[in-house]
């Protein structure tokens, strides 16, 4: 594993434990025992890092959702929030991209770009999913589908409650596999 790598997998665990403006290039070297300095050696800004962050995110992101066998609707969709769920750890991280989400407002238009493009990813995805197996307004449930599980961890996460998550996912396969069915 590169230093590179090791930065980004420190990075990724401090953001989404504690959000990006908290994470510090002082605490990153820390993490894996170099200066500050060598830190800005691989990422000049920070902005670099977390553009760097979100791209490496939404590509490893990318591959997972590329394993999951989408033959059938309801186990395709509990393949996706499975992906979710397991970036659910309750007390210590929620979606990076979750975390860069809420803090849109503050962060680098390179940073929001990207977490624009992981979530475009998600919903194109989702929307391939559903029209392939006859939903009407795909696009509409697919945003459905990822509102409702990014908003599912940050208020399990917030409440410190993992079965909200559990009950906004089951909610929202069910609602959508429901109304095909219906």
């Amino acid at each position: 594993m590169t230093m590179r790598e090791k930065i980004l997998d420190a990075a990724e665990k401090r953001v989404r434990g504690g959000g990006f403006v908290a994470m510090s290039f002082r605490d990153l070297a820390s993490d894996v025992g170099i200066k500050s300095a060598s830190v800005h050696y691989h990422f000049p800004t920070k902005h670099d890092l977390g553009a760097a962050l979100v791209a490496r995110y939404a590509e490893q992101f990318s591959e997972r959702l590329a394993e999951i066998d989408q033959s059938a609707l309801r186990p395709a969709l509990e393949s996706y929030a499975a992906l979710y769920a397991n970036a659910l750890v309750m007390n210590e991280s929620i979606c990076l991209c979750a975390i860069m989400g809420a803090e849109a407002i503050g962060l680098p238009e390179s940073v929001n770009q990207g977490t624009k493009a992981f979530f475009d990813m998600n919903r194109a995805w989702l929307e391939a999913l559903l029209q392939s197996h006859g939903a009407d307004a795909p696009a509409e449930h697919a945003s459905l589908i990822v509102a409702a599980l990014e908003g599912g961890m940050i208020i399990a996460s917030a409440s410190n409650d993992r079965s909200l998550f559990d009950q906004v996912t089951g909610a929202a396969i069910l609602c959508i596999v429901g109304k095909m069915t219906a």
